[in-house]
């Protein structure tokens, strides 16, 4: 078994968050890295990934590659399995593919549907943000919600979900409060690096307000109760009222927990395929989470690996209980113990859930913990 540090660069932060474990050797002080416009498509002509229906046309599908401006060393693994990635100044990160579309306002936009990283591995780790698990959540969106609905949702999330459903999101975009906030090590490049993710971020996605997006993450940190009570302040109750979560928010819980002053340890496992077929490799792999006594996790299912999800500290209360984690597919969650959130929507494996709002509230749902374990597809 290989246990590995997987570095995801496929969402426009997450290069900036991983710093610290990279060294930089060059001269420059401009930012690490830049995105570079390659090719356009007419939507009509793009058949890299399936494009949903959607509210507003689409213009043009974007390809950017993301390419360095200075040599870097990428750490890969733990202790005796650690490893040294070295990437050279113009090596290409990564690839984005953005659809540029206009709103209802005029204003432009250009969310992110497919992204391929390279800083691991030359063949490259992708992520497909209108994969079969999103379109269907989508299409229950659309068809399933109130017009007047409101979404609250991570803020990746948020453009796609306007664009897919013609639903308001609480936020739609980063904030600059949780850019200034990401960790660089490399104070040469520190500052110069925020500044371009935050321009980058700008005119692609649009940014959220600060105090906005820091409630979100509050909301997701905080028992059910207390998420209440934020949205009360927010005068959001008095609206059909809907949560979507997803798998993805797994590597997002560093930045939600430092938004929201919080404390929710999700930690993972990257591990090969060591069997000869799944079922053998299910068998294995669970026998050998439960000689660690980890009993709330959820697995993504790879080509060449499985990564593990699992709930640190997982008998403290105050874990147990935020409101997220009661989301999210793991044996605290699918929607356990809260009383006043229904699960509305589940994909087949598990990646995307939708949650309702009930006012008057709900049966308390429990389940056994033995079926909370999702074996979760990455599509």
């Amino acid at each position: 078994m290989i246990c590995r540090r997987l570095i995801c660069l496929a969402l426009s932060l997450t290069l900036v968050s991983i710093l610290n474990g990279v060294v930089v050797y060059a001269d420059r002080t401009g930012p690490l890295y830049e995105y570079i416009k390659v090719e356009e498509y007419d939507p009509r002509d793009f058949t890299l990934v399936l494009i949903p229906e959607t509210v507003f046309p689409i213009e043009k599908v974007i390809k950017y590659e993301k390419r360095l401006n200075a040599e870097i060393t990428v750490k890969l693994g733990e202790g005796e399995k650690e490893t040294l990635r070295t990437l050279r100044e113009g090596d290409l990160l990564g690839v984005e593919y953005r659809v540029r579309y206009r709103n209802e306002r005029g204003e432009t936009y250009e969310p992110l549907v497919y992204s391929i990283d390279y800083s691991e591995t030359d063949r490259g780790i992708s992520t497909n943000m209108v994969s079969s698990s999103w379109i269907k959540g989508y299409e229950f969106i659309k068809d399933n919600t109130e017009k007047d609905a409101l979404i609250i949702c991570w803020w990746p999330h948020g453009k796609r979900i306007q664009l897919f459903t013609g639903r308001e999101t609480l936020v739609a975009g980063p904030s600059a409060e949780l850019i200034s906030g990401l960790s660089v090590q490399n104070e040469r490049y520190k500052e110069a690096t925020r500044r371009y993710e935050l321009t980058w971020l700008r005119e692609k996605e649009g940014l959220a307000d600060d105090q906005k997006l820091k409630d979100v993450a509050r909301m997701f940190c905080s028992p059910e109760g207390k998420a209440l009570e934020i949205m009360q302040e927010r005068n959001l109750l008095g609206r059909p009222l809907y949560v979507v979560a997803s798998a993805e928010e797994f590597p997002e819980m560093e930045n939600i927990n430092r938004l929201a002053g919080g404390y929710v340890k999700v930690g993972r496992y990257y591990i090969r395929r060591f069997a000869t077929t799944f079922e053998k490799d299910m068998v294995l792999l669970t026998q050998w989470l439960k000689m660690r006594g980890i009993e709330s996790y959820y697995i993504q299912i790879y080509q060449d690996y499985y990564t593990v999800w699992y709930l640190e500290d997982q008998y403290d209360p105050s874990m147990q209980e935020a409101l997220l984690l009661r989301f999210l597919p793991l044996g605290t969650g699918h929607g356990q113990e809260i009383g006043y959130f229904t699960p509305a929507f589940q994909s087949p494996e598990a990646h995307v859930w939708v949650y309702r709002f009930v006012p008057e509230g709900v049966p308390v749902r429990r389940i056994n913990r033995e079926g909370a374990r999702h074996f979760g597809g990455h599509d």
